[in-house]
């Protein structure tokens, strides 16, 4: 039976050699000589011919000149039609709509092959370039083309998701990074960038869910936990962030970042012993982490002047508890001079630490300190 349809198949295909105009059976020559441009020009007139338009041999000898075309590495020969992978494509799609019986598209299933590689090459090629919706557009058609033969792409379905959002078509990018997410595919980062896209959009639901997915499938996974920790204290759900984070802390228990992530995790839940707890681990990991060693500094002058707040609510009566919560506000602001003059001495143009610098000194009348620095700040601007 099988030796059958294989004799079935080619008596199919010598019928439709015999059927073909004098130009198609051109193309088909110099297609199979190698010589593509001779073979484009012959394809050309044979599609202006009227009985080739619903010639399925006729589209597909298109389709194989063109993906030939596509696959060339000599520059001269791509350049014989630029747009080579879009017609190869859309004709492979006609010869295969034409073809009822699918012979064609078994017969060169090689072929459709062909195609989905010059696609996807042309998509890393203007990737690189920074055209991100040529690539986006040229992965798609990795996509589809593949999808001819029944094969699905998660790695070209990424890309094309990735390129999209890259070139600010936000539409086209949740299309297809939720085409992996419902496929449960093993990329995290499609997971977390549709979570941020709805974060974007302002829906903190759908954000939540996505980065809760992302970190229920891939709990072995640095990028994926600490991005869905991450889309949490974007959207400000903090105790859900300390969840993961706090997972995280047992499997990584060396990496800076997820301490510093749950310091400022932390700080927003109003723990602040905890916080400061996290970004000194985070700082003796990491010693030259400018964000762990600002931020602990921030959450030395917030703290300081959350307990200065307090003091001056007092009644008058209290003097004794105002004296000793100044002292403390004062000693809160102490802590946070070493990590301010790291912090400067790491950024030296920074001014916004400089000023908080300047402020601390004065409120702690360390007026020859901050003299100096108010200078340097007036000289910078």
């Amino acid at each position: 039976m099988k030796k059958l349809h294989v004799f079935l198949a080619f008596l199919l295909m010598s019928t439709m050699v015999f059927a073909q105009t004098r130009d198609l059976r051109n193309a088909d020559r110099e297609l199979t000589r190698g010589r593509l441009d001779r073979a484009v020009p012959a394809i050309v007139a044979a599609m202006t011919e009227t009985e080739n338009q619903t010639n399925a041999n006729a589209w597909l000898t298109q389709a194989r000149i063109f993906t030939a075309i596509a696959n060339s590495p000599d520059p001269e020969i791509r350049n014989l039609e630029p747009n080579a992978v879009n017609l190869a494509f859309a004709s492979f799609q006609r010869a295969f709509e034409l073809d009822q019986g699918d012979v064609l598209r078994n017969l060169n299933f090689m072929q459709v092959g062909n195609l989905v590689s010059a696609a996807y090459n042309k998509g890393v090629e203007l990737f690189s370039a920074n055209d991100f919706a040529g690539a986006a557009s040229a992965f798609r058609i990795s996509v589809e083309a593949s999808a001819l033969i029944d094969i699905v792409d998660t790695n070209a379905i990424f890309n094309v998701a990735l390129c999209a959002n890259n070139a600010g078509d936000i539409a086209k990018a949740k299309e297809f990074f939720q085409k992996l997410v419902d496929m449960r595919a093993d990329f995290p980062a499609a997971y977390t960038s549709l979570a941020v896209i709805f974060r974007d959009q302002g829906d903190n639901v759908r954000a939540g869910r996505y980065a809760d997915l992302a970190a229920e499938l891939f709990p072995d996974d640095y990028s994926a936990m600490i991005n869905a920790a991450s889309i949490h204290l974007m959207i400000e759900n903090f105790e859900r962030a300390s969840q993961i984070l706090a997972v995280m802390s047992e499997q990584f228990y060396d990496n800076a970042i997820v301490f510093f992530a749950k310091g400022v995790a932390f700080d927003q839940i109003d723990m602040p012993a905890e916080a400061e707890q996290f970004y000194l681990r985070a700082i003796e990991l990491q010693p030259d982490f400018f964000d762990a060693i600002f931020n602990l500094a921030a959450h030395y002058v917030t703290r300081g002047v959350a307990i200065r707040a307090e003091a001056d609510a007092l009644p008058l009566t209290e003097q004794r508890r105002y004296d000793e919560l100044i002292e403390l506000s004062n000693e809160t602001f102490r802590k946070a001079i070493p990590m301010l003059e790291r912090a400067s001495e790491m950024d030296p143009g920074n001014i916004p630490v400089m000023t908080t610098l300047r402020d601390i000194y004065v409120h702690l009348r360390m007026m020859d300190r901050a003299a100096e620095i108010n200078a340097e700040i007036e000289r910078l601007r």
